[in-house]
């Protein structure tokens, strides 16, 4: 069906049973998460899988845009401090490619990194660190809506 999504079948039974499929040709969105913190990585990862997104994962940001050239996901949700490549610095070089320059970003940092500290244009949106997964959740989908 041309995508990654997983084929659904259920089985409603009362007096009798029946076979329902669901389609699933719908195409899912894709997001890569790119934190060297690991269990913040992995929170986000379940909780956008939750919602049915398809997820990618790196844990500095050389591994983000390798991934990013791969994978080119719908949004990248990116930390700013990691080794081996910062999160401005990947997402510098990945809006300076023709293929990955339109994908939205969205960092996660502290408040006085957004106040001013970094370039701000770099990325599409700000999390200050701390979040609730309810309020990553509505800048995802607010980034996913506008984007691609």
């Amino acid at each position: 069906m041309g995508t990654n999504a997983p084929e659904v079948w259920l089985f409603f039974c009362n007096n009798f049973c029946t076979l329902n499929y669901l389609p699933t040709d719908i195409p899912m969105k894709s997001i890569l998460v790119v934190d060297d913190e690991d269990a913040q990585r992995k929170v986000i990862i379940a909780a956008l899988k939750a919602k049915g997104y398809e997820t990618f994962e790196a844990s500095d940001g050389l591994m983000g845009l390798e991934l990013a050239r791969l994978h080119k996901p719908h949004l990248i949700i990116s930390d700013v401090y990691m080794d081996n490549m910062n999160g401005f610095v990947m997402v510098e070089t990945l809006k300076g490619e023709e293929e990955t320059a339109v994908i939205p970003v969205l960092m996660m940092t502290s408040a006085a990194q957004s106040i001013g500290a970094w370039d701000t244009s770099l990325a599409d949106d700000y999390i200050d660190k701390g979040f609730s997964i309810q309020a990553l959740m509505q800048k995802v989908e607010k980034l996913l809506k506008k984007g691609r």
